[in-house]
């Protein structure tokens, strides 16, 4: 991915005046691998609703992003669709040097025009995946039962040995 098309998550802050703002925002795989190209995912998409509320103090940041994306079931090997919904709040307060605080709070300077929010829409997502992936379709992810390979073959035993089984 481009850096042009980084561009198009970019929200020029300097112009917003001191009220709500509402910000649609749609994204691709491709989004995920410029951040890592190690992913394990395919066919992502989805879009991201981004509500700000400036003040003359701070931006807060509302995501509710919303997607899917394709998996593989760690046990079975087949691919699935896992979706994606996350809400999740940033709160960007201004300041003399970028900074960040923690998850929720990252400081940033007065003269800063422009915010790119594709990290943020990226670790969200990232972070929304689950480590143990199990298809959908298997119901209680402890029952290894599902698993086993049965057969109904009858074991047969040699008939002069049945006088030694008898004294187990």
């Amino acid at each position: 991915m481009d850096k042009k098309i980084l561009r198009k998550f970019d929200i020029k802050i300097q112009s917003l005046s001191n009220n709500k703002h509402s910000f649609l925002f749609e994204f691709n795989h491709s989004l995920l691998e410029h951040f890592s190209e190690e992913i394990e995912m395919k066919n992502t998409l989805g879009e991201c609703n981004l509500e700000i509320v400036k003040t003359d103090m701070m931006l807060n940041a509302t995501f509710s992003i919303k997607g899917s994306t394709e998996l593989i079931c760690d046990r079975t090997l087949k691919n699935f669709i896992h979706p994606i919904n996350i809400e999740n709040k940033i709160l960007f307060k201004f300041g003399d040097f970028d900074e960040e605080i923690s998850e929720e709070m990252i400081v940033i300077e007065r003269n800063k025009s422009i915010i790119n929010i594709a990290k943020y829409i990226y670790e969200f997502v990232i972070l929304k995946i689950p480590v143990k992936r199990l298809h959908p379709s298997l119901k209680n992810e402890d029952n290894i039962d599902n698993f086993v390979f049965r057969t109904n073959v009858i074991k047969k035993t040699d008939p002069r040995l049945d006088p030694l089984n008898k004294l187990k």
